[in-house]
């Protein structure tokens, strides 16, 4: 999976092709089902910018248009936040659900754009208009037809989709799309695994089991935000935006470890008691440290909760929030030995609902709009990840606006790497660079380390003792 951002993309020029969505015969039933968390959040704190999240891969040939029509309809059945949206009703947001089976695709007349660059800028322009947080649908469907090969594409609001979902819409919509293709009166959408509706998990999620004010859980997140002042971290060096400002967003993407390096340094981590996760927690506290940024580096981090079977194929913002302080100290043995430790007593952490925590608090008004965050997502381990180098699949992003640093770090079978959203100011990229190339040099000189350890240390099984905070999305 290539995690990339819009002002990257630069798909071959085409046909762009897009679906609309006709609800005339849906009428659509108000849900007593509350939001969740992050839809609160996101949708309270919805402003001029579109903050979505896009799919894209590639396909043999010119767009079968019956075919990819069906099955986007058959997305939309399946998945049931694509079946429902967000209307304002005063002072309140409220749910609102379709019957899927009454709603029908139509194909839109195709814009052919001649030119790699203007097809890039038309993309990004029908991406903000159609993936807008309220209303229905809060999606566009499309795709770019050429004669010999071609590329599906879709993208949705962040209120109904996380990082996982990319890797399941992919999944989804190669196999209903080639099944219709094959057979479009024989295929059955119902081939597919059986999954939950991330509304139920909503409804799940309103219904949790209280917390007690004495437990530790709760006491540890107090705390982390006792130790910061009632607010979430924020960055710690320099980003040229004062308190209470924002600017443009800057984007960078960039490799941070080969395929050989990223097992050689899973082993280096392995060895020192943690995941690769946990590895460059400890890279970034050391660079930071290095930096003037201080001898600890303090975040939340998201993690996902499709923890049980009938959420692990399902689309939806699945994720929640923990927080964790990492060592900044010179030695990445010692920092990951410690780390590792502390990223699963922070895992625990993620138990207790935001919402809980911020009750405890009495409220707190964060510094900054965004949230200082590190998410870490393997790709490998998610669904139909073995055929996403065959057909170029992407994770695309927005770009919008920005006041503090965030991190996605993606594991693929090409290795590790970083995309990193952070304010457009001059003393922020050169900062947001330096930092980058600092952490790249500390996993580099760790490879070296693993390597001579290899000789005389057995090889331990599994990929680390951490697998919850995968396929994280926050916000952006």
């Amino acid at each position: 999976m290539h995690v990339t951002t819009i002002d990257r993309f630069r798909p071959e020029s085409g046909e762009l092709l897009t679906w609309s969505v006709d609800s005339s015969d849906a009428t659509p039933q108000r849900s007593r089902i509350p939001l969740s968390f992050n839809q609160g959040i996101h949708l309270a704190g919805a402003g001029e910018h579109s903050t979505w999240l896009a799919a894209a891969f590639r396909v043999e040939g010119p767009i079968d248009r019956h075919a990819l029509g069906l099955a986007y309809h058959a997305l939309i059945v399946r998945h049931g936040t694509l079946h429902s949206s967000f209307v304002k009703c005063g002072d309140t947001i409220v749910r609102e659900e379709f019957d899927p089976l009454a709603l029908r695709l139509a194909a839109t007349p195709g814009v052919r754009v001649t030119s790699d660059v203007a097809l890039q800028q038309v993309l990004w322009a029908a991406l903000d208009a159609a993936c807008h947080p309220f209303g229905f649908p809060a999606y566009l469907l499309g795709a770019i037809d050429r004669p010999d090969s071609s590329t599906i594409l879709c993208g949705f609001d962040h209120s109904h989709v996380d990082a996982y979902s990319m890797s399941i819409i992919v999944d989804d919509v190669h196999r209903l799309y080639h099944g219709f293709r094959r057979s479009p009166e024989l295929f059955a959408a119902e081939e597919l695994p059986m999954i939950g509706s991330y509304v139920d998990y909503c409804a799940a999620e309103a219904e949790t089991t209280e917390i007690s004010s004495s437990d530790s859980r709760l006491l540890s997140w107090l705390h982390f935000f006792d130790q910061h002042d009632g607010h979430p971290p924020t960055f710690p060096l320099d980003l040229g935006v004062r308190e209470g400002g924002t600017a443009p967003q800057g984007a960078d993407v960039r490799p941070l470890l080969g395929p050989s390096e990223t097992e050689e340094f899973a082993d280096f981590c392995r060895r020192n008691g943690g995941s690769v996760y946990a590895g460059v927690l400890s890279a970034m506290a050391q660079a930071v440290n290095r930096l003037g940024g201080g001898p600890q580096l303090s975040l939340l981090f998201p993690m996902h909760t499709r923890r049980t079977e009938p959420w692990r194929n399902a689309v939806g913002w699945f994720t929640t929030n923990a927080p964790i302080r990492v060592d900044g100290t010179d030695d990445l043995c010692t920092g990951l030995q410690r780390t590792g430790p502390e990223l699963r007593r922070a895992v625990r952490l993620g138990d207790v609902p935001i919402a809980r925590v911020i009750a405890a608090l009495g409220g707190f008004t964060p510094i900054r709009n965004d949230i200082f965050m590190v998410s870490y997502v393997d790709y490998r381990n998610l669904p139909g990840a073995d055929l996403h180098d065959e057909i170029d699949a992407h994770h695309i992003s927005n770009v919008t606006t920005a006041d503090d640093a965030q991190f996605w770090i993606s594991r693929t079978g090409r290795g590790l790497a970083v995309r990193s959203r952070f304010p457009d100011t001059a003393v922020g990229r050169a900062t947001v660079g330096e930092f980058l190339e600092e952490v790249r040099t500390i996993l580099r000189t760790a490879v070296p380390t693993a390597r001579r350890v290899a000789v005389v240390t057995p090889l331990d099984g599994g990929d680390g003792p951490l697998r919850a905070p995968s396929a994280g999305a926050s916000r952006r």
